[in-house]
């Protein structure tokens, strides 16, 4: 099988259009259309139906295209490999990180990982815990940085970075909030039981983070009133530092301020900070002193400024 042949076929394949894969190859798409009919003469099978509006992948092509996703990865697993040993690293490295801390890292990162391997492209996506596992899973990435509650696929490797608590942050005005101004590391453990009757802001209601949240009020059984979903922590925290709600975030964005105060949970208000990728997918030297240096800069930073 022509790898090159594999990477057409599977965009087909991805984009359900002729025309659009074309664009994402930067070919015609009379000359993608010949490749394929070339193909599929050789072949003595159609690989694609087609239609107007779509092209969806016939039982042959199904085939084809499980057996080009394998040709493909084999061909990126022994050019690492190579790369490894001649100690010649000009590859791209995709890295999946989740939205503000992930973004942070990598800029504080990226300098020294540049000047160890100049001829590297490290290449950042910011995507959802469940988009970043759809791309690792298409072998779209390398590595990824996740937050999260249990390890759920089995094709996956999950390297732990560390365990980080959820703290719950509210108005320094608030009776229950201490005078004392405590170190990440000292936050006394409250019940969440006790703010029944207060107004919350939480994250939104897609992350992994809301789903871990909610159990944790269920458990301390009431649901809060809430002033509104927020897509950042950093909104969460302004508001909670004007008097307007109660919010929890991670152990992370626990922020010293003169307006708020936080408090521990319990054991099981906590997530696990991940490095991830298939276990099917050789890491280069690169990748795997790039996912060293992330865990220095998470455990050196138990908050970020």
């Amino acid at each position: 099988m022509d790898t090159k042949l594999c990477e057409y076929m599977i965009a087909i394949a991805e984009q359900g259009s002729i025309s659009q894969a074309a664009e994402k190859l930067y070919l015609t798409q009379s000359a993608l259309n010949q490749q394929l009919l070339k193909l599929e003469k050789e072949l003595g099978a159609p690989l694609f139906i087609r239609t107007r509006n779509h092209w969806t992948v016939t039982p042959v092509g199904e085939v084809y295209i499980e057996n080009a996703r394998k040709m493909l990865a084999i061909k990126a697993t022994a050019y690492a490999q190579i790369e490894d040993l001649a100690k010649h690293w000009r590859g791209t490295i995709t890295i999946g990180l989740t939205a503000e801390r992930g973004m942070q890292m990598f800029s504080s990162v990226y300098p020294d990982m540049h000047a160890r391997y100049p001829h590297t492209i490290f290449q950042p996506v910011e995507a959802t815990v469940e988009e970043q596992n759809k791309l690792l899973d298409a072998g779209q990435m390398d590595i990824a940085f996740q937050t999260i509650r249990e390890k759920k696929y089995k094709s996956l490797t999950y390297q732990t970075i560390l365990n980080e608590p959820f703290v719950l942050c509210i108005p320094r005005t608030h009776p229950l909030a201490y005078a004392d101004m405590l170190p990440p590391d000292q936050f006394p453990t409250i019940s969440l039981s006790l703010f029944r009757n207060e107004v919350f802001t939480l994250v939104r209601k897609s992350s992994t983070m809301r789903q871990m949240v909610d159990r944790l009020f269920e458990q301390a059984g009431f649901y809060p009133r809430l002033l509104f979903d927020s897509v950042g922590m950093r909104s969460m925290q302004k508001l909670t530092a004007n008097g307007q709600c109660c919010c929890i975030i991670p152990r992370f964005y626990a922020i010293p301020s003169s307006r708020v105060a936080y408090f521990f949970l319990g054991n099981d208000a906590c997530w696990e900070l991940a490095a991830v990728y298939r276990t099917d997918h050789y890491l280069t030297r690169a990748s795997r002193d790039f996912i060293d240096m992330a865990s220095a800069y998470w455990h050196s930073h138990l908050y970020v400024e």
